[in-house]
């Protein structure tokens, strides 16, 4: 645990990281969800966190920061701890992630050699359109390990949905698909949303 406090003795930031995450990191996939959500207990700050799923599917909760808001320069703290306790910055590894433009900015200066991707379903959420159905074709192509199976579904957004389909190509194929990734995401296709809700329901809303 470490903390850091302002000039005027305001609480700013603490950080906390847990020995056994570090002792069975090396176990995990090499794939890290970030997020940030906002504390709705008594204390009501911004909670960053960093996940990981272990080889049985589960969530697996590395480090996270307690902070007074989300800025740049709380996201560069927490990932620059992060990597000083997991990684180091000459590794390669996966990080999941909203479009967050503070999280885009921060990533690549900090981990010079991780690929960083987005959460398929904050992208599916975001796609400008009315049908159910092209949020779950997007889902499904996202999902995809072969081209037949990804131009299948893509197919079908085009067929359906052409003004959803150019939301999609907006965004480059490289940071959501599964199959266009540099670097395998062991099948985890994270919708991290999902997973950080998880952790903001049962753990930190009473905090």
């Amino acid at each position: 645990m470490q903390t850091t406090s302002c000039n005027d003795k305001r609480f700013t930031r603490c950080f906390w990281c847990f020995a056994p995450p570090k002792k069975t990191y090396k176990l995990l996939r090499p794939v890290i969800v970030i997020d940030e959500t906002f504390l709705k207990g008594r204390y009501r700050r911004t909670l960053l966190t960093a996940i990981a799923i272990d080889p049985s599917n589960h969530i697996f909760l590395l480090a996270f920061l307690i902070t007074d808001s989300e800025t740049t320069e709380s996201w560069t703290y927490f990932l620059e701890m992060f990597g000083s306790n997991f990684h180091g910055n000459d590794t390669r590894f996966v990080v999941i992630s909203d479009k967050n433009p503070r999280i885009i900015n921060v990533v690549p200066k900090v981990f010079l050699f991780a690929i960083h991707t987005f959460c398929a379903f904050y992208i599916s959420n975001n796609i400008k359109t009315t049908l159910k159905s092209t949020r779950i074709a997007f889902r499904m192509a996202a999902e995809a390990l072969t081209s037949i199976d990804f131009d299948k579904h893509m197919n079908a957004i085009q067929n359906t949905d052409p003004v959803g389909l150019q939301f999609i190509l907006g965004i480059p194929k490289k940071t959501w698909s599964n199959l266009y990734i540099p670097m395998s995401r062991y099948v985890v296709t994270l919708y991290c949303s999902t997973y950080h809700l998880l952790y903001e329901k049962y753990h930190y809303n009473s905090i």
